[in-house]
């Protein structure tokens, strides 16, 4: 049998003193990378967030416009098929705005079912010259969906200004329609929606 050469009698003791102060390598980030990063992440999220914000916002004023229109078209059907004259609400009522398509010989005050848009859009406060009424903007159609009211356009906005500012512009007495942007410059009407 082969024999081991025998250890002296305090070194297992020894050799374990020694591998407990040895540093082992540890895991994760330092404090200082730490910092590094989440600062890094904090700017990228500042230059970002407007940009998304401002977005947002566009598309909720693009939206509301897109349902603006069809639910003018939709007043202007309802009376070319109903053949009596429609009429065509819109208010604003605890900060949202509502639409209703209505026959013209009920007051819109009188009108309980109101279809409310999408929140975090509102009025322009230019640029809006359909008729109005104790607060209630109107278009009506006769019995074939030409207009029998005022020709003009609601304009909405949202939190972004002028640059998102859209509007629908009833442009015909026969009931033409079409949906315009908000500009830097006034046109000839002096209308900044066109």
């Amino acid at each position: 049998m082969a024999s081991f050469p025998s250890r002296p009698p305090g070194a297992s003791v020894q050799a374990r003193r020694v591998a407990s102060q040895r540093p082992f390598p540890q895991g994760g980030f330092t404090l200082l990378e730490s910092l590094i990063v989440v600062t890094l992440v904090a700017l990228v999220v500042a230059i970002a967030l407007p940009s998304w914000l401002g977005f947002l916002d566009q598309r909720r004023v693009n939206m509301t416009q897109s349902m603006l229109y069809q639910a003018l078209r939709r007043t202007q059907w309802d009376a070319s098929q109903l053949r009596q004259p429609q009429r065509f609400s819109l208010r604003e009522r605890n900060g949202r705005l509502e639409w209703a398509s209505h026959p013209d010989s009920i007051a819109a005050v009188r009108v309980t079912q109101w279809i409310p848009l999408i929140e975090g859009v509102g009025l322009a406060g230019e640029d809006n010259t359909l008729l109005q009424s104790g607060g209630i903007y109107y278009v009506r159609f006769d019995h074939k969906g030409n207009v029998r009211s005022q020709l003009g356009r609601i304009t909405v906005v949202g939190a972004g200004g002028r640059r998102s500012h859209r509007c629908v512009v009833v442009s015909t007495l026969l009931g033409a329609m079409r949906q315009g942007q908000g500009q830097a410059r006034p046109n000839s009407d002096g209308r900044h929606c066109y």
